[in-house]
């Protein structure tokens, strides 16, 4: 027999009596401190996982304009020029293919430059380790390991890698920014990280932090069957890169696959505004529920060591999307209509942008290049408080673009066009 509403009511009140007397109890520092991983977004999810999943940490790096002894420095392609920035991004992962007899499962760790090179360095599962439920997050792949508080490289083709970049270096980080997580908002998932089943989970691990120390490049020739015999070309420069001052930022992804379609901005390099962040990812996103898809989206600007969510669970909404293959333009606000609401409009000029194809989980069977990424876009943010004020007027440099998949999908199911699906339009 149900209970009668007041009963229900009675409980309910009851329910947030009790948690709001323990909130000491459910603080963000207690929740990362248990062994609940939904709490711990960095670290390995898929400690169960053995066919089907891929997991990936994005670690990007933006140093402070470069000095170097001649006016261009190339490496096999790569054009740095003197007093410029240097943008790079690592990203260490594991794939586990959906084929019980393959050979494709292995960990990797995939590297883009600048956004006009990247490299691709696979290696067997058992090189893959990761931090027990009681210690800090880190992930190491070979001899490379990822915390964060930094990252030491130690990178070299083996034979048949799509690569030949030797990496290495040592950097710091200082002051990391994460996206605060809670009982109810699982960091830049929110409420939607419970859903079982999710097709892909994405999670910011930092905004910004600083950087400090050195990398290496060197351009290396790959001989015998050893990766030991990964050597520098006697022809090759290696560029050293201080990036002392340089700007870092990371995130991840873990599930099944990539969704279908989608749209991710990220850049933390704002001329006027240092330690300022902005992310947008919007997707078509499938759920376990008799295949119903929903465009869907979560974004935020970091901004002076606040927290300013633009997102689907958060009750954001859209007043305008452009995508096109010269621009993509956004304008949303915080809230819908009846509640007072930041509001933030997004312009990315793709023109002449270089983009490189980044390897990405494919059918379930494989890791391919899949994903064009620019890594050197320029955004041009403003954001307005309730009253119109303008908060920021900035450009952003080093920026992360992807746009994948047929992305007008975003577009027609804007609100209020005739396209749109009414229950679930953005």
């Amino acid at each position: 027999m149900p209970l009668p509403i007041p009963i229900l009511g009675a409980v309910l009140a009851a329910a947030i009596g009790i948690l709001s007397t323990t909130n000491h109890l459910l603080s963000e520092d207690r929740l990362r401190q248990t062994n609940i991983l939904k709490f711990q977004p960095a670290k390995f999810q898929g400690g169960n996982k053995h066919e089907r999943y891929f997991e990936g940490w994005y670690y990007k790096f933006v140093s402070q304009p470069i000095t170097i002894q001649t006016d261009d420095r190339h490496i096999d392609g790569l054009a740095v020029k003197n007093d410029t920035s240097f943008s790079m991004a690592v990203v260490p992962g594991i794939f586990y293919s959906g084929v019980a007899t393959s050979n494709e499962s292995h960990a990797f760790i995939f590297v883009t430059l600048n956004g006009q090179q990247q490299h691709y360095y696979r290696f067997d599962i058992d090189q893959f380790k990761y931090a027990s439920a009681n210690e800090e997050y880190y992930v190491q792949v070979g001899k490379n390991r990822f915390t964060k508080h930094g990252v030491s490289l130690d990178l070299y083709p083996h034979p048949f890698d799509d690569a030949d970049l030797i990496v290495r270096g040592n950097l710091t980080f200082t002051n990391p920014s994460p996206w605060p997580v809670s009982f109810l908002k699982l960091g830049a998932m929110g409420p939607v990280g419970w859903m079982p089943g999710l097709e892909c989970t994405h999670g910011i691990l930092s905004f910004d932090h600083e950087l400090s120390g050195n990398l290496s490049l060197t351009a290396s020739v790959k001989s015998g069957s050893s990766s030991s015999n990964a050597t520098s070309s006697p022809t090759s420069s290696t560029l050293e890169i201080s990036m002392d001052g340089g700007r870092g930022y990371t995130e991840k992804d873990f599930g099944r696959s990539f969704p279908s379609l989608w749209v991710w901005i990220q850049t933390n390099s704002f001329r006027k505004n240092p330690g300022t962040s902005l992310f947008v990812s919007l997707a078509r996103i499938p759920t376990p529920l008799f295949g119903l898809e929903f465009p869907g989206f979560t974004a935020a600007i970091w901004h002076s060591g606040k927290l300013i969510p633009f997102a689907t669970w958060s009750g954001a909404a859209f007043d305008d999307i452009r995508i096109s293959k010269t621009e993509v333009y956004i304008a949303m606000r915080s809230h819908r209509r009846g509640r007072s609401s930041y509001r933030v409009e997004i312009f990315v000029d793709r023109r002449n942008i270089p983009e490189v194809l980044l390897y990405a989980p494919v059918n379930f069977t494989k890791m391919e290049p899949f994903v064009w990424e620019a890594l050197r876009a320029t955004v041009h943010l403003r954001l307005f408080d309730d009253k119109g004020i303008v908060i920021i007027d900035d450009m952003g440099d080093y920026s992360g673009l992807e746009v994948h998949g047929n992305v007008q999908y975003l577009v027609d199911n804007l609100c209020g066009k005739k396209t749109a699906n009414k229950l679930i339009c953005l």
